[in-house]
């Protein structure tokens, strides 16, 4: 509503929560403007928790009372234009809308996901690459290359004669730090990514021991790769233990901007594209 509107009043906020309107409370339970102003506090410390999570790619600030978020067109830093994509990524139905201007927004977060994770691991010596659907090729190919680029796995060999059908089967992103002497036994990362909100129930399906049994000639690597899971929504502080325990290492929206250090022009660009029509697509959504 900030964006669309510039900014949002502490009331619009209410309203958008369903907390205004006629008190229909009880006796002895606290009047209806203490709930509110206890709800419009959870939301400023939201808000507060976001804008330092962001390391300054939070596009929205809170004025000088603290009664009106604004948002910030001209703050077109690469952490603000990945954190709008990640809102909108969020808010919008990502099954009928993820293509805008002829660019699949989920595809965006497989590529932003293998960015983010190069850049957690040290930009200059880790490596990473995007398996998911945002890449072409067959299954095998892209099980081939992966092998070649990790030095382990040794190539595509599935574990059951029965037909592949398998396009990623749950792995988007891969991220490694490689060692000269090209041996295996290294750190490496292997990451499912998911849009909208509705991603809780996915977060046990990767599984990177499980995926190269299936799909390795070599069924085990050295080291077992970290599992991750990148999702485009803010997740809740009184939830993150319960999610780490099954996802493995999280990275949700805040987490995706803190280490965004790095993306490549082209996939930048593109991330604006597809931003300036979702939200168009976003405004009609909240009027």
């Amino acid at each position: 509503m900030a964006w669309q509107n510039d900014s949002v009043s502490a009331r619009e906020i209410l309203a958008y929560l369903g907390r205004t309107g006629d008190n229909e409370y009880n006796e002895g339970v606290d009047d209806e403007d203490d709930i509110n102003a206890d709800a419009l506090d959870d939301v400023m410390i939201e808000i507060d928790r976001r804008s330092k999570s962001c390391v300054g790619g939070y596009p929205f600030a809170l004025d000088l009372k603290g009664t009106v978020l604004r948002h910030d067109p001209s703050d077109s830093s690469e952490r603000a234009v990945v954190y709008r994509y990640l809102l909108l990524s969020t808010r919008l139905n990502m099954t009928a809308d993820k293509v805008q201007a002829d660019i699949d927004g989920t595809g965006l977060l497989e590529e932003i996901s293998a960015a983010v994770l190069r850049c957690y691991l040290g930009y200059n010596r880790a490596q990473s690459v995007v398996f998911g659907t945002a890449i072409g090729g067959t299954f095998r190919d892209k099980v081939d290359a992966l092998c070649g680029a990790l030095g382990e796995g040794g190539r595509f060999e599935a574990l059951d004669p029965g037909p592949v059908n398998a396009n990623d089967d749950r792995l988007d992103s891969v991220a490694w730090i490689p060692f000269s002497d090209k041996r295996g036994g290294k750190l490496i990362i292997f990451c499912q990514c998911k849009t909208g909100s509705s991603w809780r129930e996915h977060t046990t399906q990767l599984q990177p021991d499980a995926f190269i049994r299936r799909w390795m000639k070599h069924r085990t690597f050295l080291v077992v790769p970290v599992r991750a899971f990148c999702v485009s929504e803010s997740t809740s502080p009184n939830r993150w233990g319960g999610l780490v325990s099954y996802a493995g290492l999280l990275f949700d929206r805040l987490r995706l901007v803190d280490f965004l250090d790095r993306i490549e022009p082209d996939l930048l660009k593109r991330i604006r594209t597809w931003n300036e029509s979702a939200v168009a697509v976003a405004a009609k959504a909240i009027s």
